[in-house]
């Protein structure tokens, strides 16, 4: 799509609102939601942009300036920050009260409060004075409560535009939390606008698997058959392997594109096949973790007091779920630990510095040693962290919680937020789960075991997420798909 007829529909955008635009993947949804923005900025009128995820609030803005939309004209935040927003800001309203730093376990608490609060009508009169239109993306993704503050939002901000892609609803983890139909709940509020779908995505880049992409959709349908062996595209690649041979298969494509200098995802379903992969990989794949910091969560609400000899043992766990490098550390070494006894008179061949490590946590077991600890470890030759992203906020937690005087958990979820507002660095190589990179894109993407992925929605946001090629290993070419 060309620049002038980008800012034409665009502009058709903004003048039909109220409107919902269902837009595949890689067919310029962002571009057209920026654009539209930017029209709107133009026009002297402000926008609030909502969406899901971080890393959708990151593209987002990115591709904002690249329209140089004014920050002062736009205002980008997940549904449920924005829902927080509300709540913390009128309390009485919400019936709720609210941290200064969100838990974001208790979103649905936020949204429950925010519909109560976008429904008075002072906080209407402020969404009105506030913002001239408003734009939510990644729809589908909405459940029946977040959909209803978008509606009450809306009635303040009536030029509302909402754009998904129900083929992308992936979110439905909660079956407490329902998830809005399309056809139900948003047409009728918001007419369907008709846009082309064309591979935008893939222009310069393998235009041929974009087309495919958007060609198989019709067949990606609950109960429906997917087979690959029947495809051949420029870019899709199909290894099968039996299950002594998985380990080899993903290896051997990991490490056959860790050479190219371009990006790359391994995906698999759940975290704990994520984190074997990237473990097996030494590293090379370091794992993506989520926003709310389940991995560090799950270890800090173990982390002993200070004065607690078991803090070393505590140290020696995190560790080996973070490095390759650790299988020394093993049942002796524990065992010693567990009675608060040093363990650097053990032979553990390169380990010397983390034994060291530990015994200075066991003869002083206080937060600040524990972190002092941790950063001898890192720094050990030898050793490879696949979990970067998790060990390093961990003990930016505790030391956070030293200086602020909270609980490491607390002070967790303080570092963790600093995602929403300035997102994630730039990964040339990752492991991760589809959940977490929906909205992202690679050049190469690496299904690490199709048989996990027989939600036509979860196998469509990954095949997707690629530019240039797709790898997809399992045991057999032939899926029977279906809404899990």
């Amino acid at each position: 799509m060309g620049s002038d007829e980008l800012s034409r529909l665009a502009a058709e955008v903004v003048a039909e609102a109220p409107c919902s635009l269902e837009m595949p993947a890689g067919t310029g949804k962002t571009e057209l939601l920026a654009a539209s923005v930017a029209a709107a900025a133009e026009q002297g009128e402000r926008s609030l942009v909502l969406t899901h995820t971080n890393a959708g609030v990151d593209a987002i803005r990115r591709r904002l300036r690249r329209f140089c939309v004014p920050a002062s004209m736009v205002r980008v935040e997940t549904i449920s920050s924005w829902a927080f927003t509300l709540s913390r800001s009128y309390p009485g309203i919400a019936g709720i009260n609210v941290p200064v730093v969100p838990i974001w376990n208790n979103s649905r608490e936020y949204v429950e409060g925010a519909v109560l609060v976008a429904k008075a009508a002072a906080v209407r009169q402020v969404h009105a004075v506030s913002f001239d239109c408003l734009f939510v993306d990644e729809y589908q993704d909405c459940t029946v409560d977040q959909h209803e503050l978008v509606i009450e939002v809306s009635e303040a901000v009536p030029r509302t535009v909402i754009l998904g892609d129900r083929l992308q609803a992936i979110f439905g983890f909660d079956k407490k939390r329902p998830l809005m139909d399309w056809d139900t709940h948003v047409v009728r509020h918001y007419p369907s606008k008709i846009v082309p779908h064309v591979p935008q995505r893939w222009r310069d880049h393998n235009v041929g698997l974009g087309q495919w992409l958007l060609d198989i959709r019709p067949s990606l349908v609950d109960g429906g058959w997917f087979d690959f062996s029947a495809h051949s595209v420029t870019g899709l690649e199909w290894r099968q392997c039996d299950f002594k041979t998985a380990v080899q298969a993903v290896n051997s494509a990991a490490y056959g594109l860790s050479n190219t200098g371009e990006s790359v995802v391994l995906l698999d379903k759940l975290p704990h096949q994520v984190a074997k992969h990237a473990s097996r990989l030494g590293g090379s794949y370091p794992v993506m973790e989520d926003v709310a910091g389940r991995f560090m969560t799950e270890h800090l609400v173990e982390l002993p007091d200070e004065e607690d000899a078991l803090l070393a043992l505590w140290l020696a766990h995190i560790a080996k779920s973070c490095f390759v490098g650790l299988a020394g550390l093993d049942g002796t070494v524990q065992g010693r630990l567990e009675k608060g006894r040093t363990v650097s008179d053990l032979k553990r061949k390169g380990l010397l510095p983390v034994q060291a490590a530990l015994d200075d946590l066991i003869t002083n077991p206080m937060y600040e040693q524990l972190h002092m600890s941790a950063a001898a470890i890192r720094a050990t030759p030898g050793l490879t962290l696949y979990r970067q992203e998790a060990w390093d906020d961990t003990f930016h937690a505790v030391v956070r919680g030293l200086e602020d005087g909270t609980s490491p958990q607390e002070a967790l979820a303080v570092v963790r937020d600093r995602l929403r507002h300035g997102g994630r660095g730039e990964r040339r190589r990752i492991a991760s789960r589809t959940l977490l990179v929906k909205g992202l894109e690679f050049d190469h993407v690496i299904i690490a075991n199709v048989q996990n992925f027989t939600d036509p929605r979860q196998l469509y946001v990954a095949l997707s997420r690629a530019r240039k090629s797709v790898t997809v290993i399992g045991r057999s070419p032939r899926l029977q798909l279906g809404y899990e």
